[in-house]
């Protein structure tokens, strides 16, 4: 047999396994596509918790960090995923960048087709990260697709040119939401009574800063339930940060009644708790993104470019950036919210532009797996 035809499965990395529900949402829809596309290809996931992976996706999971395992998968596959997210980026840390990077080459190396997936370039501000990153991805990658417009301006100031490159969307977009009483159980366990409530969906995140800014987002609080009516659920992404930082908001609310909701397990009872919201308030951007997949009115609070980046791609104009986040900016954003959930199928048009561009995610994956 050829060395093609002994080649088997799919290979796929990414923040995997560190409490993200949006990077977990990333995997679940990863995995749809990929099982669509290629039903006979056994799948590896690199992950920080393989275990958790293994037993909530039902595949075979490496630590990200095992080298062995991870180049002994690459060695068998014949495609290597760098999946979903802004992966390409220093402003986490160096490190991180590295690992990215190095992976793309390693799986060039042992004979891979290699695709960056629904992913956001950047920002990469230090010179040797930007002349790495620009090298290895030339070099290494056979296809790009992107969740938005920058991150391709990114690529071309990087000078990046020889990949296919492709504008897509972010691959979280496709997953379903859990049943309505879903939502309506675990709000009904936080003491709310989804029959009779109507809701503004808070989620916050630390950043530098945030201490001074949690006194805003309280009065946006305290401003919806005196004015719209509406009782305030904290909805976190990343549990432990997430939690403590709407702890941080939480004492400051005067008025305004309130849940501080767990972390689901699932992806798909985070998205249905957020289709439950009247009003989505959210520094995270897969809290946007799972708000805006069921025509909720969006106001974003951004501190970092991926959150602009795709309420721009969405034509959503509501957002302050973080270090304008004022009591009356918020407020003045969700009056102007509130004023547009009267028209959700125009919200819903825009986000189905969106999962319209996200097939080429899988078309694009599919296209390396038949060459």
């Amino acid at each position: 047999m050829s060395e093609k035809e002994k080649r088997r499965g799919v290979v796929i990395c990414g923040a995997y396994g560190l409490g993200n529900a949006g990077d977990e949402a990333i995997l679940k829809a990863i995995l749809i596509e990929v099982r669509a596309i290629a039903p006979d290809d056994p799948i590896t996931v690199l992950s920080r918790s393989p275990k958790e992976t293994q037993a909530r996706h039902g595949v075979k999971a490496v630590h990200m960090f095992d080298l062995a395992g991870m180049l002994s998968a690459m060695g068998r596959a014949r495609l290597y995923l760098n999946g979903g997210g802004s992966l390409i980026q220093d402003v986490t840390s160096r490190r991180s960048l590295m690992y990215y990077l190095f992976t793309l080459s390693a799986a060039r190396r042992l004979g891979c087709k290699v695709m960056m997936y629904g992913c956001g370039i950047g920002p990469v501000n230090s010179p040797d990260g930007r002349k790495r990153a620009a090298r290895v991805i030339d070099r290494c990658v056979d296809a790009i697709t992107l969740r938005d417009r920058d991150s391709l301006d990114t690529l071309r100031d990087l000078e990046v040119t020889r990949p296919e490159i492709v504008l897509a969307a972010d691959p979280a977009l496709t997953l379903p939401a859990s049943p309505p009483e879903t939502a309506a159980a675990i709000l009904t366990a936080a003491g709310l009574d989804p029959e009779r409530q109507r809701y503004l969906g808070i989620t916050v995140r630390p950043w530098q800063g945030f201490e001074e800014k949690a006194p805003a987002f309280a009065a946006a609080a305290d401003f919806a339930w005196d004015e719209l009516g509406l009782t305030t659920v904290f909805i976190p992404i990343v549990e432990d940060t997430d939690t403590a930082a709407a702890r941080a908001v939480a004492s400051h609310i005067r008025r305004a009644p309130y849940a501080i909701l767990p972390s689901c397990q699932r992806a798909e009872d985070t998205i249905a708790l957020f289709a439950r919201m009247d009003v989505a308030l959210s520094m995270r951007l897969h809290a946007l993104i799972f708000a805006a997949s069921h025509g909720v009115p969006l106001v974003g609070a951004v501190y970092d470019p991926k959150v602009s980046a795709f309420l721009d791609e969405l034509g959503q104009d509501l957002c302050v950036p973080f270090g304008q986040v004022s009591a009356d900016r918020l407020t003045d954003l969700l009056r102007a919210a509130v004023r547009r959930a009267g028209d959700p199928a125009g919200q819903k048009a825009k986000t189905a532009k969106l999962l319209r561009l996200e097939a080429n995610n899988g078309a694009v994956a599919k296209k390396l797996l038949e060459k």
